[in-house]
C-alpha cells in the first residue's frame, strides 16, 4: 500500500497561459496521415498526405510536484477540444536519481475518471503504465468505448509517481519529453485518429520544477472529508482520498470485510492538515490476498468518524 500526500497549489491558474502559448486550437487539426491500410483492408488512398484528424488535444506538465517521503508525483494536464477514447504514451525524462521500480504508481485524474459511452452512460477507462528500458509507456483504453468530455476545459489527465534512489537528493528541475503521444479522437467516428497537437517533444522537453510547494491557508481542508474510492468495482488496487484539516489529533484509516472484521490498517498515528491519497492492493494485515466481496474503508480520529462501502471483483 502506498501513500501520497497531494499538495493543492495555484499553479493551474498558471497553465491557462501555458496551454495559451501552446497551438490548442478548437477547430480542426491536421495530421500526417500514416495509415497504410484502411478500416476494410484496402490501400490508404490518402498514406503520406496531410489530412483533417478532428478538434485538437493538447498536453503539458503541470508546475511543481508532490512529494511524499522518497515518492515524487508529476502531474499530466489535457485540454481534450473533442472526446478521447484513450492515449498512449512514452515518457522520458533526464533525471537518474528518479526511478519506477516497484514503488512507482501511475493514478487517473479527473478527466480519465469522468468518462462515459457514446449514450452518456458513465464508464471506466482502464490505464496502465509498463516500464520499457529508459522510458514508461502509458497506456489508456476502455472495452465500452468510454470517451472524455471533450469539452475543452483543461484538467489533470494522469499523475506519475517515481521513487527517489536512497540517499540522493531531488534536482531543482527535471526535464520531460514524449518520444510517443497518441490521443485517439472520435470525431472521424468509427475511425480513432491521433488528435494531438501539441506536448513535450524531444525537440521541445518541458522542464517541471521539483520544490515541494508550500501549503497556504487558502489550500488547507477546513473539514474533514472520507471520499469513495476509485476504482470500484475494483480488481486488485483501489485508491482512498481524504481531506485533514489543521489540530486533527490521531487519525485511523482501515478495512472491514462485511462481518465488521479489521481486514487492514493503511494508516493509524498522526496526519498533518493536508489532502492524501492511500492504496489498498486487496491483501490482508499478513499480505494474503482477500476473497472478492464488499468491503467498508473507515477514517475515524477523536474528532470524525466516516466509513464507506467498496466491492472487490476478482
Amino acid at each position: 500500500m502506498k501513500k501520497v500526500l497531494i499538495i493543492s497549489f495555484v499553479a493551474c491558474l498558471g497553465l491557462t497561459n501555458l496551454f495559451a502559448e501552446m497551438d490548442c486550437p478548437a477547430d480542426s487539426s491536421y495530421h500526417i496521415d500514416t495509415r497504410t491500410m484502411l478500416p476494410d483492408g484496402s490501400p490508404n488512398p490518402t498514406y503520406g498526405q496531410e489530412i483533417v484528424t478532428g478538434l485538437c488535444g493538447c498536453i503539458a506538465f503541470a508546475e511543481g510536484t508532490s512529494i511524499s517521503d522518497n515518492l515524487v508525483t508529476f502531474t499530466i494536464r489535457i485540454v481534450d477540444n473533442e472526446p478521447i477514447r484513450g492515449l498512449e504514451i512514452d515518457v522520458y525524462h533526464d533525471s537518474d536519481v528518479l526511478i519506477y521500480g516497484e514503488n512507482g504508481s501511475i493514478t487517473k485524474g479527473d478527466k480519465l475518471n469522468n468518462v462515459a459511452d457514446p449514450d452518456g452512460n458513465t464508464r471506466t477507462m482502464t490505464l496502465l503504465a509498463n516500464e520499457i528500458d529508459d522510458h514508461l509507456k502509458i497506456m489508456a483504453y476502455s472495452t465500452s468505448q468510454a470517451r472524455t468530455s471533450g469539452d475543452g476545459v483543461e484538467g489533470d489527465l494522469f499523475s506519475i509517481t517515481y521513487e527517489l534512489i536512497d540517499g540522493a537528493n531531488l534536482p531543482d528541475n527535471v526535464s520531460f519529453y514524449f518520444g510517443l503521444c497518441n490521443l485517439p479522437g472520435t470525431s472521424a467516428d468509427p475511425e480513432l485518429l491521433n488528435v494531438v497537437c501539441a506536448y513535450p517533444s524531444m525537440d521541445d522537453p518541458q522542464i517541471v520544477p521539483t520544490g515541494a510547494l508550500s501549503v497556504g491557508d487558502d489550500f488547507i481542508p477546513k473539514q474533514f472529508a472520507l471520499h469513495q474510492n476509485y476504482p470500484n468495482p475494483f480488481n486488485p488496487v483501489t485508491q482512498i482520498n481524504f481531506d485533514v484539516p489543521e489540530n486533527a489529533g490521531t487519525l485511523s484509516l482501515s478495512i472491514y470485510n462485511i462481518l465488521g472484521q479489521k481486514v487492514s490498517t493503511l494508516s493509524d498515528g498522526h496526519l498533518n492538515a493536508g489532502q492524501y491519497s492511500y492504496e489498498w492492493n486487496a491483501t490482508d494485515m499478513m499480505g494474503q490476498s482477500v476473497a472478492s466481496g464488499i468491503y467498508f474503508y473507515e477514517l475515524k480520529s477523536s474528532k470524525f468518524t466516516a466509513r464507506k462501502k467498496m466491492l472487490l471483483l476478482r
